[in-house]
């Protein structure tokens, strides 16, 4: 699929099939993960590829995106400054991104699960057995779609787009 393709095609999809997502497929999903852009080049981020079906359930209860899910990617991340300045956030979310594009890339659908990862952290912690140096940030359950949600509206490039200078040639 050519990249802009996989850009218009991403969508957050929360039904999945019920068959299961291979590793060899979790695995390049992660890789796309790691080539994202990390401040100081620091790469302040792990990931937990959950592929268990008894752990599955275990994490079902943060989302209700992980409804039959057959597989997540937990990221973690370190939360120390670099040289230049705390991007932990920022990085973390290049790497999501990165996986979400893969994981459509690959014929697999995902959806970005991170604010309610907040209030069950601790437990997430506990059941992965994540280092204390180490925060859940967020998850990404993956599977093969059983929907194709429609593409939400989004506003034409020149309608946002300004040059040199905000509401410059408009």
């Amino acid at each position: 699929m050519d990249f802009f393709e996989v850009v218009r095609a991403r969508r957050s999809v929360r039904k999945y099939g019920p068959d299961p997502v291979g590793r060899d497929v979790l695995k390049k999903i992660v890789a796309a993960g790691i080539e994202a852009p990390s401040g100081a080049n620091m790469q302040l981020r792990q990931y937990v590829i959950v592929d268990d079906p008894a752990v599955m359930e275990r994490i079902r209860p943060v989302s209700p995106a992980l409804t039959g899910a057959p597989a997540a990617i937990v990221l973690l991340v370190e939360p120390k400054p670099t040289r230049f300045g705390e991007f932990w956030i920022q990085d973390a979310s290049a790497a999501m991104q990165n996986m979400l594009l893969a994981a459509v890339a690959l014929g697999c659908a995902a959806c970005w699960v991170e604010g309610a990862i907040r209030r069950c952290e601790d437990d997430l912690r506990e059941l992965l057995a994540v280092p204390d140096h180490l925060r859940v940030w967020s998850l990404m359950p993956v599977g093969l779609p059983a929907e194709s949600p429609p593409r939400p509206s989004k506003s034409a490039p020149d309608e946002v787009t300004h040059y040199n200078r905000f509401a410059s040639g408009r």
